[in-house]
């Protein structure tokens, strides 16, 4: 089965090609503010390195958010119209769900947070469960305050941190979880990869779990800066 996958929730955006051997192709870049230009020929170069074509792809991931707002709705406008076009599947993933699977091997508490407004955060909180990360709390906009209650509520010592949230909260969460008598790790402060997105779509699909590309939208928890109603032109090949 061949997966392409594109994650472009955040400032770090990224492509990947996937097969049943694993991940062939992943590109990794920043968009500064040129995403919407450099899309599709990232896409094509990826397909080429990995020698397909979009009509040869068997199914789709995108990232939904939440995260930039710009970034998710054209990762998603763009795959849904691939989807719809083509008859191919797709499955959209949270991207919260999608750092806190590039952690599956830690054995306490995964805390993924994403960079939302000045003094709050997008996050979660997950923990090991027979063979899933499940969450606690739905995905939400939090507070350095509230997300350090949800953790200290989990009864949890080992606490890992990750996700580019924490380049503005990384040090306010080390004090005000030591002060619980937490202290806690550090993973990757980027965005999810796409590579991951491509995995988790693998067994989704495998499992006959995907997203209706019509019905499919980003995944917003907090109200959007624009109408989500607006047009968006989504990039086509």
């Amino acid at each position: 089965m061949n997966i392409l996958a594109i994650e472009t929730t955040g400032d770090l955006c990224s492509i990947a090609v996937r097969d049943s051997s694993g991940t062939l192709v992943e590109r990794v870049f920043r968009h500064r503010m040129h995403l919407s230009e450099r899309l599709i020929g990232d896409v094509d170069s990826a397909l080429k390195d990995a020698g397909l074509e979009l009509a040869s792809v068997d199914g789709f991931a995108v990232g939904i958010g939440p995260g930039s707002f710009t970034g998710v709705r054209l990762g998603v406008m763009t795959v849904k119209t691939w989807a719809d076009i083509l008859g191919k599947p797709v499955v959209g993933v949270n991207a919260l769900e999608a750092l806190g699977r590039e952690a599956w091997t830690w054995p306490g508490i995964v805390a993924p947070v994403i960079r939302a407004r000045p003094g709050a955060v997008y996050a979660s909180v997950f923990g090991d469960t027979a063979d899933e990360l499940a969450p606690y709390p739905e995905p939400a906009l939090l507070t350095v305050p509230e997300l350090v209650e949800r953790i200290v509520d989990t009864r949890q010592l080992l606490v890992l941190l990750l996700g580019d949230g924490l380049k503005n909260t990384g040090a306010d969460l080390i004090t005000r979880l030591n002060e619980h008598g937490i202290a806690p790790w550090f993973g990757p402060t980027d965005a999810p990869r796409a590579s991951t997105l491509a995995a988790i779509a693998e067994r989704r699909i495998a499992a006959g779990i995907t997203d209706d590309p019509l019905a499919l939208v980003p995944l917003y928890i907090s109200p959007p800066p624009i109408d989500p109603r607006a047009e968006v032109r989504p990039a086509h090949t």
